[in-house]
C-alpha cells in the first residue's frame, strides 16, 4: 500500500511538469508588422471564404441539376430527390463562408487601425490633439 501511495505522489509530482505551459514574453511589434500580420490574415480568410462560398453554390446548382434531370433520365417524375442531399450540403457550406467573411472584415479593420498607428478618428477626421498659439 505504501508503495502505491509513493508511486502516486511521484507521478503527481511530474504531472505539473508534463502538463504545464511555458509562458513566453511577447515582443512589442511595430505597427507595420501588425499591419502586415492582419492583412495576411484578411487575405487568407477572404480566400477561404470565397472558396467555400463558390463550392457551396456549385453544390447547390449541382444538386438542383440532379433533381431536375432525375425525371428525364428515369422517365419517373415522382422520385426526383436524388440530388437533394447535395443541395443541403451546399447550403451548409455556403453558410460556413459567412463567419470567414466576417473574420476577414475584422482583420481589415484591425489592419487599418494599425496603419493609422492607433490615432483615434471619426469619418476620416483624426483627433490627435488641440493646440492654441497666442502671440
Amino acid at each position: 500500500m505504501k508503495t502505491k501511495i509513493i508511486a502516486l505522489i511521484f507521478c503527481l509530482g511530474f504531472l505539473n511538469n508534463v502538463l504545464g505551459q511555458v509562458i513566453t514574453q511577447d515582443e512589442n511589434q511595430s505597427p507595420q508588422e501588425l499591419y502586415d500580420f492582419h492583412m495576411s490574415k484578411k487575405k487568407a480568410n477572404n480566400t477561404a471564404a470565397w472558396i467555400t462560398f463558390g463550392s457551396g453554390v456549385a453544390m447547390i446548382v449541382g444538386g438542383l441539376g440532379i433533381n431536375m434531370s432525375g425525371g428525364i433520365v428515369d422517365n419517373d417524375s415522382t422520385n426526383n430527390n436524388k440530388g437533394l442531399w447535395l443541395s443541403y450540403l451546399g447550403g451548409a457550406t455556403t453558410l460556413v463562408s459567412i463567419p470567414l467573411f466576417i473574420s476577414a472584415g475584422k482583420h481589415k479593420k484591425k489592419a487599418k487601425f494599425q496603419l493609422q498607428n492607433g490615432a483615434v478618428g471619426i469619418n476620416n477626421v483624426k483627433y490627435t490633439g488641440i493646440s492654441v498659439v497666442i502671440d
